[in-house]
């Protein structure tokens, strides 16, 4: 049978622009903030946490009073299981080895953020953090090991920004946004004898903007809205599979899409703050993905997929129980960017629900502390790769997939 390592530039490089860590729709981290976590981010466009809502909204440090500066980490379990995963090459050979139990794997994401008053209208802000990224890592020999064995994207995101204070009511704010994009991905290619494995590395820096705007109409209702660009990539790095001697520098285009988010937040009375936010996130942006294989030509490819844009829907309350602490509470709803028809095991994901608890303790002389945990139920999900090949088979599983998100803050103001 003849071997066609054209499949494997294909089938990576398009994982490079469809991966995910805690499979949020598309590939979204959502592990920005301790507090924001603890309402399911509802209301951080309005900035009812503290200055890390900087990440949604530039705007909401205006008229900053202290700097503020907070160090964050997150940790991230993820369980991934496949159902009856089965493949076929296009000449009817089936492919062996059955399900991989937890392709999911558990990670620390730290963030970083600063906030400093320039004067009483004007303050610059900092942040550090890991909007995208991805770690799974199936069994070598499962069934669709053809499609994905182990994947790792990483990104960091350095975000300074001004806030201005325009009147009592009206604030606005803009940054600008260095971005860097690591992948490495690998998976299994069909030789005709014992598999060899295929493995591609890549990363580039990308640069874009936010937006925000945010207005307060009394002591009880406030208004806010973020705007964060689209960033793109032209990733450099090589390509490989070592065990047959085949080397290869390429690029591929890709970009993390642009964001919208806007929300309200009410206060209730002295004790409770209710917060709702929505963000519109622009999926449909990733049509295609181009490789270019700089030895040879013949390695060229175009892979095509189609996604969704995507908008999550966040509720959360806040409730004051004395002068010191504070309990967060939230839910959220997510439609899938992914849809079945191009669902792959790099991200089989699907709708989710989240339930969120947290809490803010003031610890005295301009210290605080934050937690929160957050549970995220997937919808069991479908994929059917049926474009088969002789030497990449089709693949069919149905997944089940859960997150448990833990998050811890330490903040200072002074």
């Amino acid at each position: 049978m003849k071997f066609n390592h054209k499949h494997l530039l294909s089938a990576l490089a398009i994982l490079a622009a469809t991966t995910t860590q805690s499979f949020a729709s598309g590939y979204s981290t959502d592990s920005t903030s301790a507090s924001g976590l603890g309402n399911a981010y509802a209301g951080s466009v309005t900035g009812v946490h503290d200055v890390s809502d900087m990440f949604f909204n530039p705007s909401v440090t205006a008229g900053l009073d202290k700097n503020q500066f907070i160090a964050s980490m997150t940790y991230i379990k993820l369980d991934v299981d496949s159902d009856g995963a089965a493949g076929k090459f296009s000449g009817g050979g089936s492919v062996s080895g059955g399900d991989s139990r937890n392709a999911g794997s558990n990670n620390f994401i730290p963030a970083f953020y600063l906030a400093t008053p320039i004067n009483d209208k004007t303050t610059f802000n900092l942040s550090v953090t890991s909007p995208f990224g991805l770690a799974t890592k199936y069994n070598p020999t499962w069934a669709g090991r053809y499609q994905a064995v182990e994947s790792s994207i990483s990104t960091v995101n350095f975000n300074p920004s001004v806030s201005y204070k325009l009147s009592d009511k009206l604030s606005v704010g803009a940054g600008v946004v260095a971005q860097y994009y690591q992948a490495t991905l690998t998976k299994s290619v069909f030789t005709g004898g014992n598999d060899a494995t295929g493995k591609l590395s890549g990363s580039d820096w990308g640069y874009g903007y936010n937006l925000g705007a945010s207005y307060k109409f009394n002591d009880q209702l406030k208004v806010g809205l973020g705007y964060r660009s689209k960033i793109d990539y032209n990733l450099s790095g090589t390509t490989k599979i070592a065990d047959l001697g085949m080397y290869s520098d390429f690029n591929a285009k890709t970009a993390t899409p642009e964001s919208l988010t806007a929300g309200v937040a009410y206060k209730l009375n002295q004790t409770v703050e209710l917060a709702y936010d929505t963000t519109w996130t622009r999926w449909s942006r990733l049509k295609s993905l181009v490789v270019n294989a700089h030895q040879n030509s013949n390695l060229n490819d175009t892979t095509t997929f189609n996604w969704h844009d995507s908008f999550l829907h966040s509720v959360g309350a806040n409730f004051t129980v004395n002068e010191k602490t504070l309990i967060r509470v939230g839910t959220a709803y997510e439609k899938d960017a992914v849809t079945d028809a191009n669902r792959g095991p790099r991200v089989p994901g699907g709708d989710r629900v989240w339930t969120t608890l947290g809490f803010n303790q003031k610890l005295g002389n301009g210290w605080a502390f934050d937690g929160a945990y957050s549970h995220q139920f997937y919808r069991a999900a479908n994929m059917n790769i049926s474009n088969s090949s002789a030497t990449v088979p089709s693949l069919s599983a149905k997944y089940k997939t859960k997150v448990d998100v833990f998050s811890i803050a330490l903040k200072k103001d002074f």
